[in-house]
C-alpha cells in the first residue's frame, strides 16, 4: 500500500489517501501512522495559537526542536542506528527538522504581532514542510522494509 501511494504521489497523484497496513506501518519500533497523525495535528495546533483558541501558548523552542517528538526521538535513536546509511534516512532526518522550523516561524509571526504572516505560512511554506516531511518518511518507510 505504501509503495502504491508513494507512486501515485510521486507521479502527480496526491489525491489518493494513505493507507497503511499493520505490516507496512511499523519499522524498528516506530509506528508510521501514529507519527504522521502527530505531525498533521501541528496544522490544528497552529491554527488555534492563531486565531486565539489555545489554551496555552505555544513554546517556539518546543516546536522548533526536531528531537522532542516520537519521531524527532526516533530518527535520532534507533532510526539512525539502523537506516543512517540509505540517502533516503537523510532526506527523512533533514524534512523533519525544517518542518519543525517552519512550525517554530508560524509562531515567532504570531507572537511578534504578525499574524497575517503566519496565516499565511502555515498555508504556504509550512504546508509544503509537511507534506515533504510525510513524504519523506513514507519513502524511507518504503526502502527501509
Amino acid at each position: 500500500m505504501l509503495k502504491k501511494w508513494l507512486n501515485n504521489w510521486l507521479h502527480g497523484d496526491a489525491t489518493e489517501e494513505l493507507v497503511i497496513s499493520s505490516k507496512e506501518g511499523m519499522l524498528s519500533g516506530l509506528n508510521l501512522k501514529e507519527v504522521l497523525d502527530a505531525h498533521s495535528a501541528w496544522k490544528v495546533k497552529l491554527e488555534h495559537e492563531l486565531v486565539g483558541n489555545s489554551k496555552r501558548a505555544i513554546d517556539v523552542t518546543v516546536v522548533a526542536s526536531d528531537r522532542r517528538c516520537v519521531l524527532g526521538k526516533w530518527l535520532h535513536g534507533e532510526g539512525k542506528k539502523q537506516y543512517s546509511k540509505l540517502p533516503e534516512y537523510k532526506k527523512a532526518l533533514d524534512a523533519h527538522a525544517h518542518f519543525h522550523l517552519c512550525a517554530a516561524e508560524v509562531v515567532i509571526e504570531h507572537q511578534s504581532g504578525n499574524t497575517d504572516n503566519a496565516k499565511e505560512l502555515l498555508t504556504t511554506k509550512f504546508r509544503t514542510a509537511s507534506n515533504n516531511n510525510q513524504l519523506e518518511l513514507v519513502k524511507l518507510f518504503t526502502v527501509a522494509q
